[in-house]
C-alpha cells in the first residue's frame, strides 16, 4: 500500500471515496453524465478540485476547505425522491449487488467524510470564537 498523498486522513478518504466511482475518463461510467449536465459544472469543480491537490499549495486549508464545501453541494439534493435516484445511481456504478443499498450508504460516508475535511479546514479559530463571545455582553445588559 502507497503512503498517503496528503497528511490529511479525511481527504485521502474523500479522494479513495470520488475514486471509487470510477475514471472521469471511463465510456459510461459516473462521471460522463457529469461532464455535460449543466454544462459540466460538477465535473469541472470536481476536476479543478483534485488536480489542485497535485500542484504545491500556498492555502492548503482554504483550498482544501472549498473543495469539500463543492463536494457536499454537488453530491447533494432537495427531495427524497431525488435522493433516491442518486443513490441507485452511484449504486448502479458501483457494485453488481443491491445499488440502492450500495448507493445510499456510499452517499452517507461521501457527505461524511466532505463534512469532515470542511470542519477540520475551516479557519475558525478556538481563541478567537472565546474572545469573540467572551467581549459580547448578554441581552439586556448593555
Amino acid at each position: 500500500m502507497s503512503e498517503p498523498t496528503h497528511d490529511c486522513p479525511d481527504l485521502n478518504r474523500l479522494l479513495r471515496l470520488i475514486g471509487i466511482l470510477g475514471s472521469p475518463a471511463e465510456s459510461g461510467g459516473f462521471w460522463e453524465s457529469w461532464k455535460t449536465d449543466s454544462h459540466g459544472y460538477g465535473f469541472k469543480k470536481i476536476k479543478a478540485g483534485i488536480t489542485k491537490f497535485a500542484q504545491p499549495q500556498e492555502n492548503h486549508d482554504s483550498w482544501t476547505h472549498d473543495f469539500a464545501d463543492y463536494v457536499l453541494m454537488l453530491f447533494a439534493t432537495q427531495t427524497p425522491k431525488q435522493e433516491e435516484e442518486l443513490a441507485d445511481t452511484v449504486g448502479r456504478h458501483i457494485t453488481p449487488g443491491d445499488p440502492l443499498a450500495v448507493g445510499t450508504q456510499f452517499l452517507a460516508d461521501l457527505r461524511a467524510t466532505a463534512w469532515r475535511v470542511w470542519r477540520d479546514h475551516h479557519t475558525a479559530d478556538p481563541d478567537t470564537v472565546i474572545e469573540q463571545w467572551t467581549q459580547v455582553p448578554y441581552p439586556g445588559e448593555r
